[in-house]
């Protein structure tokens, strides 16, 4: 697939200078026709190979083109990234979110339960309702 704006970035030269290289070549090509040429998805138009190798001959190469292949230097290709491992001590991670009246009663009852923070009220509620949910688990057998 072709990706001219990805070409002119890496040559370095705009939209005009593109079509203004092209139409040295080919006088009917203008900025309409470039238009088509950098929306292949839309309308399924690229340059003629000869048209491109008359980019590279006066840009150079660069990915994007579709008749001309691109592999770009060593130092030039970007390193694939890592992942990373999460350090935090608690990985996992919950969002939810509620109307005003139960958020301003989660406020209170977060003040009234002397924590800082609504992570520290939601475990302590989780926590609790875990340890009645086991009880009545084990008072069931």
């Amino acid at each position: 697939m072709t990706d001219y704006s990805a070409y002119r970035s890496h040559v370095g030269i705009t939209n005009p200078e593109m079509v203004k290289a092209v139409q040295d070549n080919y006088s009917a090509f203008n900025k309409i026709a470039a238009s088509f040429v950098n929306h292949p998805n839309t309308f399924g138009v690229c340059l003629l190979p000869e048209a491109e190798k008359s980019l590279v001959d006066r840009y150079g190469p660069g990915p994007g083109l579709a008749s001309i292949p691109f592999s770009a230097p060593a130092e030039d290709q970007e390193k694939p990234l890592r992942e990373r491992q999460d350090k935090r001590r608690k990985r996992n991670r919950i969002t939810f979110r509620m109307d005003d009246e139960l958020w301003s009663k989660a406020l209170e009852l977060k003040d009234a339960a002397g924590v800082f923070t609504m992570q520290e009220l939601f475990e302590i509620i989780l926590k609790q309702a875990i340890r009645d949910w086991e009880a009545d688990e084990n008072d069931g057998d």
